[in-house]
């Protein structure tokens, strides 16, 4: 039988297979572990998000494991999609070379299927047949070892879409999680009654200056007049901290301070690009000098940490507290905007591997008294 068979093609078909072979073999999937630790990760999260809803500083508590919970789905979220990619790259792989796959498995299967004496007989002679055997002999082992490399592949594979399915299935719950802590969140803040408030503003003057002001700067500047009856309180200093503050969320700086944008327009802060839903945080302790929406700049909180400082951030949603109160350290502000208040619709966005991975964006400005700073001086 093995005379039918071109000793060149089974020696071609061989090279061709062992070179397929070996470009393919990874062995165990490292992102499939990755993402199963990340899995091990989220479900520790959830724990502690739970945990939270029942502690005694509730509001405190919540902030900080729903900004730890975001760190985690984020980790998760990049494992998905980076398994997503290595299935995809096997996949393909196994589909550019299934001729040879089919070939591979058909002459073993032949050669497997004829009887020995017959895979040996040579028309040429006893020396021909000889040198059959000794063909046949290295042959089988590697189209055998060819096999198997292909069922390891075959294998990752599976294992690849398995971990898949439950790393979505674990990023589908978490944001129903994430959803369900904001809304208690929410109701925590509503509810609380500890939080000072230092003035009262005055509506009239509110809505004077907000339809007076054309800019952010305009309105960060005046601010202050809006207070009724505010007492004399000197605010501790907080510049010894300068640089070793966290940002107010979670995010990547998509523009620095005074950096131009793609129409040339250069501004007095940085922006942050955040996950939708992304919770917003005082940096420090500080005074609510504002707190809503101006021009199209979306909800702005303006914060006073000490005298004549304030921090600025603009393009949130959601928005927590009031004006005039005075706010601990790590405060929830505001959170921001969220693509769909779905959940199927967030999780499609946030795991579609060609996504953008940070859609929303913060402004973020620093002003002492009449002067911008760098925001990235203050932040770490």
């Amino acid at each position: 039988m093995i005379g039918k068979i071109k000793n060149k093609a089974i020696i071609s078909l061989i090279i061709i297979c062992s070179f397929f072979c070996s470009s393919l073999v990874f062995g165990q999937s490292s992102k499939a572990l990755e993402t199963i630790f990340a899995i091990e990760a989220l479900d520790l999260a959830t724990a502690n998000l739970k945990k939270a809803k029942s502690s005694k500083k509730r509001i405190k508590s919540l902030s900080q494991a729903i900004r730890s919970y975001e760190e985690t789905l984020a980790i998760l979220r990049i494992s998905v999609r980076d398994l997503t990619l290595q299935k995809s790259q096997v996949q393909n792989v196994l589909d550019q070379n299934e001729n040879e796959i089919m070939q591979l498995l058909g002459v073993l299967a032949t050669v497997q299927k004829t009887p020995i004496a017959g895979q040996m007989l040579h028309p040429s002679g006893p020396l021909a047949t000889a040198r059959s055997g000794m063909i046949i002999s290295e042959i089988i082992p590697i189209l055998q070892e060819n096999v198997d490399q292909i069922k390891d592949q075959v294998m990752v594979l599976e294992q690849l879409s398995e971990t898949q399915f439950k790393a979505q299935a674990s990023l589908q719950t978490g944001l129903l999680e994430l959803q369900k802590a904001h809304s208690n969140l929410g109701r925590a803040i509503a509810n609380r009654e500890d939080v000072p408030k230092r003035f009262i503003a005055d509506p009239e003057k509110l809505k004077i200056l907000i339809k007076a002001s054309n800019d952010l700067e305009t309105f960060a500047a005046s601010v202050q007049s809006i207070a009724l009856d505010e007492p004399s309180v000197s605010l501790p200093s907080v510049r010894d901290r300068k640089g070793n503050l966290k940002l107010p969320v979670r995010g990547k700086v998509l523009r620095k301070f005074n950096e131009a944008d793609a129409s040339g327009i250069k501004r007095s802060g940085i922006i942050l690009a955040t996950d939708p839903g992304a919770l917003v945080i005082s940096p420090t302790a500080a005074t609510i000098r504002y707190l809503g929406p101006f021009l199209d700049y979306g909800n702005v909180a303006i914060l006073e940490p000490q005298n004549g400082l304030l921090f600025v951030f603009a393009g949130m949603d959601t928005l927590y507290g009031e004006i005039g109160q005075v706010i601990p350290a790590l405060s929830p502000i505001g959170l921001m905007p969220s693509q769909s208040s779905k959940v199927d619709k967030i999780f499609k966005a946030q795991t579609n591997i060609y996504a953008g991975k940070l859609s929303e964006t913060l402004y973020v400005e620093v002003r002492s008294g009449a002067q911008t700073e760098n925001p990235l001086d203050w932040f770490n």
